[in-house]
């Protein structure tokens, strides 16, 4: 079977989307996130460079160290009709820009978040280290819910209880080592894209 490329151009429309934007090294507060600021943020998103009137921000919701914008960005999107005459979307247009490889970004969103993972976990992991200190052990569970209960508020000050895919993060403990745990973007763990951290003797 030969394999059919029709290309279909979505007129650009408008959508809602929620993007938690993360305030790391600066002492102010998420509360003084300005709408200019996240409209700048989300238009760098991905790599992706959009012109200001693209992003209209709806609604800024602050907690504590992070905030949730709500915006309405202007998008397009190309589809491709391959074998089995199965549409998917291939290509994302933001604004007035170049088209955009949809994988391309996903693996760039990945990485971004990957990197969010990671500094959760490494926030869990040095909870941890300062549980071990005072007590002696860490924490003995299989339970990521039974880790943050114990280490929350004394050693961990924010509660951090799933991935940046949604995901729980995943515990093994035992009172001389531990493994924590992102299943990381394919959502299964044990595999090569699991964002892991690991101490002492498990």
């Amino acid at each position: 079977m030969i394999k059919r490329n029709v290309f279909v151009m979505i007129p650009v429309v408008a959508f809602a989307c929620c993007c938690a934007l993360f305030v790391a090294g600066r002492t102010r507060a998420a509360s003084d996130l300005t709408p200019k600021q996240a409209r700048r943020l989300i238009a760098s998103i991905a790599g992706i460079q959009l012109p200001s009137d693209a992003v209209r921000i709806k609604e800024i919701s602050a907690f504590g160290n992070s905030a949730v914008v709500v915006a309405q960005v202007e998008t397009a999107f190309r589809l491709v009709k391959g074998d089995q005459d199965k549409w998917r979307v291939a290509e994302i247009r933001t604004g007035d820009r170049r088209w955009e490889d949809v994988e391309l970004l996903i693996k760039a969103l990945d990485v971004e978040k990957t990197g969010r993972a990671r500094a959760e976990l490494q926030s869990i992991a040095t909870a941890l280290e300062s549980y071990r200190r005072e007590r002696g052990f860490y924490v003995e569970s299989e339970s990521e819910s039974v880790l943050v209960d114990q280490l929350s508020p004394r050693y961990l000050t924010q509660v951090v209880r799933v991935d940046p895919w949604h995901q729980p993060y995943l515990y093994e403990g035992t009172r001389t080592g531990f493994i924590l745990r992102s299943a990381g973007p394919d959502g299964k763990p044990n595999t090569p894209d699991d964002v892991m951290f690991t101490n002492g003797t498990h």
